[in-house]
């Protein structure tokens, strides 16, 4: 077997920052070294009678750089992992309330939400009034944000001020552990929902929460953000009382505020999909909600279906040509690319067993005892899962759109296939098998919601590499495979072939366990992260250049900075825009470039007609009747594509495919000081590669500008 070595530079630096523990020696692991533990983890859920051969087998895939998984796995995977939770080997999810959905942002996982008006029950116009309290002069660093200060006080103060004998003041002592956080989200959403508490007082004290700075074990002793950020957000919940709005717009402002305390306790991006349904009459308040710069941390959606787009498609006023107008209007205008499209009549979605769900064995006893739900909770958990079973289309994607999810609680279990590593189609075809069963065994694991999980037993084969693939072992160059000549139809052919096999091994290991078939096997999710560390091609995507300048910030004071100016790398003086800061670029070729050559078509000199036609061979060779969706995003020109062809482009193609996001995206970055890649061609490549001396094996740069396309999954901090 011929291991796979990760590449120096780009790749090597997201490696050994993501996924590359550190041994003893203070060295980073292999990729080798990685992929042995992850399949040892993967198998310890189900060892077999051929522990061994079988854990050679799935290194084997894995090792070669064939079947690199998922972010997920290369983090958490080790002989613990059948003593972990699901949710930590999983990318996204879904949640109906806050507070569960709070839980899950704090775990890592990506979260969707249906903000539909019959979903959104709890009138957080009832919550309690509130204080929170803290003892010690160390945990009082609040920023100076005097807004603040009628909220809090000190713990001391507080128990000599407020009545504890009095029914109308209830005190609670928030616990040092996530769910001890979650824990006063659910008290305030469960309270909120019965409406009974509206005037009483409830204060929360948070002086046993570790302090700003304290190391966090389950997190490889990374620094605690301390309360504060915590209390801050809880400060603009509590601002929601009385604001006016109704429950779905309330919920959506809980669910933001809540989303950026968890971005700066630096836990995770709190990556979120926000849904509504076009058939909702305030949906035209959610279409514009994020104009001006709001509610910028979830990814809005519009869940569409036949009778829109019939409506949308003709002049006559309706509800659905309104929306329709709304929203291409917004996602032109607006530079947002939103709200998105969600076909959800297109979706593969299996009804089988929603009719036995209920609030008694929707979550795992031994995984919500973690959160000690109230009573009262689960009434109001129970109450809003009635509601959801009986919605048209009671699912949503996640945030990225590649995975199909109920929206009462559900996971992307998911897994990638790079085929720009593959070295023949048997290898590709073994890689696919192994992922299958290397996903049913994760959904073995406790998790919360484990009724879901064993109703639907969901997973996600993805691929990435394709275009290396399709022009290295077929000679596809991009027009091939959208107007299928005979090698184009030939790579849609093997991946065809590739699905059926996949879909086979994963029915049969299905009932080798005795599980449920799963009702989706295969997708195309973004692969950000990954594709980077094995340096090809982004999921489905087309490569934005061949050959560009990565362009990284450096303080004037950083020592690095004058070494690299010495060593020849391009600098730009950008401390107008930027105080105190440079910017050092670093020249790269992507291997696509360098295979193809004047064969190569970046995503910028696709056609959106071609692009969606794209889209549609994958849906209809690679997902077939039962895969997820593909995680891609469009790019066009507004100075190219004036608005009413926006329109029209959108009218005609956007209903024919299950999920696709369209972004606005220009050459012109003069407003900008500098941009994160910058296009250049070979030639200016090889001219500063020239300049160079000793060239960087590791390099430094910006998670900001490596969001996988359209924004949707920016790499996730080290865990």
């Amino acid at each position: 077997m011929k291991a796979f070595i990760v590449p120096d530079g780009m790749a090597k630096s997201v490696f050994n920052n993501k996924y590359a523990r550190k041994k003893e020696d203070g060295q980073h692991e292999s990729w080798s070294e990685v992929a042995s533990r992850v399949a040892f983890g993967n198998l310890s859920l189900v060892p077999g009678e051929d522990f061994a051969g079988d854990l050679q087998q799935l290194y084997r895939v894995i090792a070669s750089g064939w079947a690199p998984t998922s972010g997920r796995h290369l983090q958490h995977g080790d002989a613990e992992q059948p003593n972990k939770l699901m949710e930590s080997f999983t990318n996204c999810s879904t949640s109906m309330a806050s507070f569960i959905k709070f839980w899950l942002l704090l775990k890592g996982s990506g979260v969707s939400r249906l903000y539909d008006s019959d979903m959104c029950r709890v009138n957080w116009d009832n919550m309690p009034n509130v204080r929170f309290v803290l003892e010690g002069p160390d945990q009082w660093d609040w920023g100076g944000h005097a807004d603040y200060e009628d909220w809090i006080e000190n713990a001391r103060d507080a128990r000599h001020k407020y009545a504890s004998d009095s029914e109308d003041v209830r005190w609670f002592t928030v616990e040092d552990s996530a769910e001890g956080w979650v824990k006063v989200v659910e008290v305030l959403e469960t309270a909120a929902f019965q409406g009974k508490h509206r005037d009483k007082l409830f204060i929360f004290d948070f002086s046993n929460v570790r302090a700003k700075g304290a190391p966090i074990v389950g997190q490889q002793n990374r620094p605690a953000s301390g309360p504060v950020p915590f209390i801050k957000a809880l400060c603009r919940v509590a601002n929601i009382k009385g604001a006016g709005m109704r429950p779905w717009k309330q919920a959506m402002f809980v669910d933001h505020y809540l989303a950026a305390c968890v971005a700066v306790g630096g836990v995770r991006r709190a990556a979120r999909l926000a849904a509504k349904t076009w058939r909702d009459r305030d949906v035209f308040d959610f279409i514009d909600i994020k104009r001006g710069g709001f509610l910028r941390s979830a990814n809005n959606s519009v869940v569409l279906d036949e009778e829109f787009w019939e409506q949308a498609s003709s002049p006559k006023p309706s509800h659905g040509r309104r929306v329709f107008e709304a929203m291409v209007s917004a996602g032109y205008f607006d530079g947002t690319g939103e709200p998105g499209f969600i076909n959800a009549h297109l979706m593969s979605w299996n009804p089988e067993g929603v009719q036995d769900l209920n609030i008694s064995t929707l979550f795992d006893p031994e995984v919500s005892a973690r959160l000690s739900l109230h009573p009262r909770t689960i009434e109001m958990l129970g109450y809003t899962l009635e509601i959801a079973k009986k919605k048209r289309y009671p699912f949503l994607p996640n945030p990225c759109g590649e995975i199909i999810l109920a929206c009462w609680g559900a996971y992307c279990t998911i897994a990638d296939v790079c085929l720009a590593n593959v070295e023949s189609d048997q290898d590709a075809l073994e890689a696919g098998a192994e992922m299958a069963k290397f996903l049913i065994r994760v959904n073995k694991m406790p998790t919360l919601y484990r009724a879901e999980v064993q109703r639907t037993n969901r997973i996600g084969v993805g691929l990435t590499g394709m275009h290396e693939f399709a022009y290295r072992y077929y000679g596809c160059t991009w027009s091939d495979l959208v107007e299928q000549t005979p090698r184009g139809q030939s790579f849609w052919d093997f991946v065809e072939q590739l699905r059926v096999r996949i879909e086979w091994v994963a029915d049969q290991y299905a009932d080798q366990l005795g599980v449920t078939r799963p009702h989706t096997i295969t997708t195309v999710k973004p692969s950000g992260t990954i594709s980077k560390v094995m340096f090809c091609t982004e999921g489905a995507h087309l490569p934005a250049y061949g050959h560009y300048t990565r362009w990284v910030q450096y303080s004037v004071d950083d020592p690095e900075l004058q070494n690299l100016k010495e060593r020849g790398y391009p600098t730009k003086d950008v401390s107008a825009s930027y105080p105190g800061h440079w910017v050092v670029g670093f020249p790269t070729e992507l291997p696509i470039g360098k295979l193809m050559g004047q064969d190569f078509t970046a995503a910028g000199e696709a056609t959106p007609g071609e692009q969606y036609r794209w889209l549609r061979l994958i849906e209809q060779y690679w997902l077939g009747p039962r895969g997820n969706q593909c995680s891609y995003t469009l790019k066009y020109s507004p100075s190219k594509v004036p608005f009413e062809q926006f329109t029209q482009m959108v009218l005609e193609h956007q209903s024919q495919v299950r999920c696709c996001s369209v972004m606005a995206q220009d050459d012109d970055f003069s407003a900008y000081a500098y941009v994160p890649e910058e296009r250049i061609d070979a030639a200016t490549y090889y001219s500063l590669m020239s300049q160079i001396t000793d060239a960087v094996t590791a390099e430094r740069y910006d998670e900001d500008a490596l969001a996988c396309a359209g924004g949707a999954c920016p790499i996730e901090p080290n865990l």
